[in-house]
């Protein structure tokens, strides 16, 4: 009778072991670590306040594109910004593996919806839109053969943040392409007004 207690209770102790070290394991991983403080500023829910982008769903190569940019200072660079200067600075101790490893995991995340918005009259929004950004960054085969992000389900304040840095030549990259030089032309036209019109739109008509 004691030996058939005992077996029960061995293999309880034996497994509460192993799991207490696979979490263990799981809560000291390099990547977990990384994750968590991307979380911060990234999620949807941080309690901090932050312009910073949603990261979920983005496509792995242009995650991989951008933490390379902030790795090499070729984002993050303006002194008066300083969520993208600490930004540069973490990705600057990121090795090339650590980057593949948060871009595949954030590319297999599903995206999540900002609602948050700006000012703005989202009708004018709604014709510079479909002028100047619905091509690349709207359709499937544009976003393909420009590399360019999902955009509409991003924080309309880093929308607008955006606009603002491609306009006055404060969002570089570490390779140029006709793409990129196009964005930066198309930001430049486009008056303060017309970045805030062009976001309003887009958090006010998409909801995905």
């Amino acid at each position: 009778m004691k030996k058939m207690l005992w077996f029960p209770m061995f293999g309880a102790l034996v497994a509460l072991s192993l799991y207490s070290c696979a979490s263990d394991r799981s809560s000291s991983h390099p990547l977990h670590a990384q994750i968590t403080q991307c979380e911060n500023c990234h999620s949807l829910a941080t309690n901090i306040p932050s312009t910073a982008p949603s990261l979920d769903g983005m496509t792995e190569d242009y995650l991989e594109e951008q933490l390379a940019n902030f790795k090499h200072a070729k984002r993050g660079i303006d002194p008066t910004d300083a969520m993208t200067l600490s930004m540069s600075q973490q990705a600057k101790t990121l090795s090339d593996e650590q980057i593949s490893l948060i871009a595949d995991y954030y590319s297999r995340r599903t995206r999540q919806l900002s609602k948050e918005s700006v000012s703005g009259n989202a009708k004018n929004g709604e014709r510079l839109y479909k002028e100047q950004c619905e091509g690349c960054h709207s359709s499937m085969l544009g976003r393909y053969f420009t590399n360019s992000p999902r955009i509409t389900h991003l924080r309309g304040s880093y929308l607008l943040a955006q606009l603002n840095q491609f306009s006055k030549s404060q969002r570089v990259v570490v390779e140029d392409s006709k793409h990129k030089i196009k964005m930066a032309a198309v930001a430049k036209n486009l008056s303060e007004s017309d970045q805030s019109n062009i976001v309003a739109f887009i958090k006010e008509h998409y909801t995905d």
